[in-house]
């Protein structure tokens, strides 16, 4: 698995630098007799820290899973994991054996951060009707093995539901679709640095020297399903979210057109 490159630009938007400061020491750090907790927004998790495991890092066997995403930029190549997120990965080979992700846009960037891609409009919104298909209502799957490092493939949330209890209980029914992200990294300054090295919980130490070596948004850790990981084209990852983005745009279109051609799922 590729590191962060030296000529990555450090620029970064608001977004990343509050991710960056918001959450990752409390996240990372709060395990508490074997068990991590973590409670967001939308839903509470708990992980056992035992089942923790970088698989993201290991070289992918022979027939294993992966998906060639052809981009106007050029074609990146992820392993995908079926075994721990088993209903988005059937949800994704399963747009991509039927075609839906040809000519489809990347229609968000956060600089040096993340990309979001797979809508059918540049704006990144769904075709009329969409919204209630079965392929946008796929539960949200979480996983100890897999984290959001440099290079992992994560399914956009396309809806919360619940009433106004599961608000208050904090256990809204979250649930992804179509629409992908691919993740790259916040700056990793010294604080950051510091933070993941001395703050964190023993038995987090495997994610955060990950999150230390490879990169990533640690605070969007067991917050999106990951069910991939960039094998090949990590300088392809970069020239997509290095691209330049549509002046006073705050939904951070790309300012010229970046497609997704094609998909094709294969193995390894």
């Amino acid at each position: 698995m590729s590191q962060p490159t030296s000529e990555k630009k450090t620029r970064q938007m608001k977004l990343a630098k509050g991710l960056a400061m918001a959450g990752v020491f409390t996240l990372l750090g709060s395990i508490l007799l074997g068990v991590l907790s973590t409670l967001t927004s939308g839903y509470t998790t708990v992980i056992h820290a035992e089942d923790i495991e970088m698989i993201q890092t290991e070289e992918p066997k022979s027939g294993d899973p992966k998906a060639v995403v052809h981009t106007t930029l050029g074609d990146m190549t992820f392993a995908l994991y079926p075994s721990e997120c088993p209903k988005a990965v059937e949800n994704f080979c399963t747009l991509a054996e039927s075609g839906y992700y040809n000519n489809t846009y990347v229609f968000r960037i956060e600089p040096e951060v993340f990309f979001s891609a797979g809508a059918p409009q540049a704006d990144g919104s769904l075709n009329a009707g969409e919204e209630a298909a079965e392929r946008e209502r796929i539960p949200q799957e979480l996983s100890p093995k897999l984290w959001p490092l440099r290079g992992s493939l994560c399914a956009l949330t396309s809806s919360v539901e619940g009433g106004i209890w599961k608000r208050v209980t904090k256990t809204e029914d979250i649930y992804t679709g179509s629409r992908f992200l691919v993740a790259d990294t916040i700056e990793m300054t010294d604080e950051i640095r510091q933070g993941l090295e001395n703050d964190t919980d023993e038995a987090m130490k495997p994610v955060a020297e990950a999150f230390l070596e490879y990169g990533g948004i640690p605070n969007y850790a067991q917050q999106v399903t990951v069910f991939g990981q960039l094998t090949e084209g990590f300088e392809v990852l970069d020239a997509i979210t290095s691209a330049a983005v549509a002046e006073n745009d705050e939904a951070h279109h790309p300012k010229d057109e970046i497609k997704i051609l094609t998909v094709e799922i294969t193995k390894f």
